[in-house]
């Protein structure tokens, strides 16, 4: 979970660079960034590297796509596509994604959206969050996916269902690993959003991503090796897109 709808505070006077992850780099600044955001919210506990590090993330089916401005990781998703460990969200919505995985869908959660926060330009953030949206949709539809998963506070579920059509496709479910915040799982269909379209489907698709911005490179092993040692071993592995 985070406080709110991403927001990114520098300007965007210098071009955002976007695109999924490649290097250790790369992945360390996002999940450092994941850390302070949640940290500040208070839904994760600190720890010795100060990063918010999940077992998903060291499989070669979840992508951590960021923005970069100046060299600076501004804005991060993490696209988790379903494997090994399942998805996030079953920890409160198992028997909804089972369901789905049971009708031969290939799901995708989006997970650990964290952004530097500031009261800048809104045109400016919203542009962004727009386009990071936009590229873990291209990102999605590339390896194959066809619906992504999400859960959020119910107060902002309306807001990502006018704006980007996510449907809610469950009941409100109390998390106590982040303190009994309600969460809702929501729902983007590919193949249904394709038919009847939504307010920012012409935004979303009309930003086009080179093939070196979609293609990404997986960890090796000494860097799944690095990183394990700060994932989380408490039960607060659902990470809502967010609060």
């Amino acid at each position: 979970m985070q406080a709110g709808i991403p927001s990114t505070s520098a300007s965007l006077a210098t071009p955002l660079r976007m695109k999924v992850s490649e290097t250790r780099e790369e992945r360390s600044a996002a999940f450092q960034l994941v850390h302070r955001v949640y940290r500040r919210a208070g839904l994760t506990a600190d720890n010795q590297m100060q990063m918010r590090v999940i077992p998903h993330h060291l499989l070669d089916t979840t992508e951590v796509l960021i923005a970069q401005q100046a060299e600076q990781v501004t804005f991060t998703i993490t696209l988790v596509r379903d494997g090994l460990e399942g998805l996030p969200s079953e920890s409160l919505f198992a028997e909804q994604v089972a369901a789905m995985r049971s009708d031969g869908l290939s799901l995708a959660e989006v997970s650990c959206v964290a952004s530097n926060c500031g009261d800048e330009n809104k045109k400016e953030r919203f542009e962004t969050l727009v386009r990071m949206i936009s590229l873990t949709i291209h990102t999605a539809r590339q390896r194959g996916v066809d619906r992504l998963l999400l859960a959020v506070h119910p107060r902002h579920a309306k807001v990502y269902q006018r704006l980007f059509g996510c449907v809610p496709c469950s009941g409100v479910e109390q998390y106590e690993a982040v303190q009994g915040k309600p969460a809702v799982l929501c729902m983007h269909d590919f193949d249904e959003l394709d038919r009847r379209r939504y307010p920012l489907y012409d935004h979303v698709y009309g930003h086009q991503y080179a093939p070196w911005q979609l293609a990404g490179a997986p960890m090796s092993l000494d860097e799944k090796e690095f990183f394990h040692q700060a994932i989380s071993v408490h039960s607060d592995q659902l990470v809502p897109m967010a609060a």
